[in-house]
């Protein structure tokens, strides 16, 4: 029971598409125990931070609806009164309107998967929106399914072994997502989160502030063009002890998705191994274009780089308990260096 409230609570905070959530059967939902569990760690007005009101409004409906489809017997049935002041509560809320929304910025927490054994929650809190706004850069304000591919890798064994102790870079952080849950959990000595626009790493600074409840973390956002120098900022060097801006292994996720963008970041991990001490890239790719890829591959090859494919897959979506991400496309885990 506790396991199949946790998963869904998980789903919640990381406002998984209402339809896909794992909401248990309506015989469970109709138990009491249930219903109070569900209010206390998913529609308790006291919890941060909470989904948006459109979220929280649609999800509640689905779980009172499945809840008064399961109701055999009215007199020893019901729906308790704390979901349904929830209910009261969250309707007579203003709606924004679908294109406010797609503008909104959210704050979504992410939890990584269970790993066995393990004795507490990894969260990751970012602040991003989830429409999808393809112009302007702003692709860079979502968390892509690659990236929770690559943060599940992460936070196995095998993943989080590559980057313990390290000084750590990640080309095209975005949100941020994959170096704060680095700098948060995986011990890493330092990581540097990358992005060329401005304002996505004024958006990491903020995230970084939502991540700091158990202190400073070594996470440090840093605008970087591809192709031109990477300057070390006042704050990176508590990372690099005042010395010359090196890193044990790189980070990316995503990166491989135009043939035009190829050269350049070949140009880029060439640049990392050479100036910058990387012995290793390690980077997520969404097959949606075998010769886009295969593009990347050869250009690797002609570079006298190596790449090797991690013996990592998705856990089926059905199956996930953390980082929650489609798999209808395949996503594969690479390591290049330099061969």
């Amino acid at each position: 029971m506790a396991d199949l409230i946790r998963t869904l609570a998980v789903q919640y905070f990381q406002l998984v598409d209402p339809p896909t959530l794992a909401l248990p059967p309506g015989n469970v939902l109709v138990q009491p125990a249930v219903q109070q569990a569900l209010y206390e760690h998913m529609f308790d007005e006291t919890l941060t931070p909470l989904p948006p009101t459109p979220y929280r409004t649609r999800v509640l409906k689905q779980i009172l609806a499945r809840i008064e489809e399961s109701i055999t017997d009215p007199e020893e049935d019901e729906i308790l009164d704390s979901l349904m002041d929830a209910w009261g509560n969250l309707v007579v809320q203003p709606k924004p309107s679908a294109l406010e929304q797609a503008q909104q910025l959210s704050t979504i927490k992410y939890t990584a998967p269970l790993q066995s054994p393990q004795t507490r929650e990894r969260n990751v809190t970012i602040l991003e929106s989830q429409g999808l706004i393809l112009s302007g850069g702003t692709t860079g304000n979502r968390t892509w399914e690659a990236a929770l591919h690559l943060g599940s890798f992460l936070a196995s064994p095998a993943g989080e072994a590559l980057v313990h102790g390290k000084r750590i870079i990640e080309l095209g952080a975005g949100t941020g997502f994959l170096s704060l849950f680095c700098a948060r959990h995986l011990g890493v000595r330092g990581v540097v989160a990358t992005d060329r626009e401005l304002f996505l790493i004024e958006n990491m600074r903020t995230c970084a502030r939502l991540n700091q409840a158990d202190g400073d973390i070594p996470f440090y956002p840093a605008v970087w063009d591809w192709g031109t120098r990477l300057e070390q900022t006042d704050e990176m060097s508590s990372m690099t002890g005042g010395g010359p801006l090196e890193f044990d292994a790189a980070l990316g996720a995503d990166l491989v998705y135009d043939t035009d963008l190829v050269p350049l970041l070949i140009s880029t991990v060439r640049d990392l191994f050479s100036n910058y001490g990387v012995s290793q890239f390690i980077t997520a790719a969404t097959l949606r274009n075998e010769d886009t890829f295969r593009t990347f591959s050869n250009a690797c090859e002609e570079n006298a780089f190596s790449v090797e494919a991690l013996p990592f897959e998705s856990t089926p979506a059905e199956e996930q308990s953390g980082f929650f991400h489609s798999t209808n496309i395949p996503i594969r885990t690479f390591r290049i260096s330099r061969a």
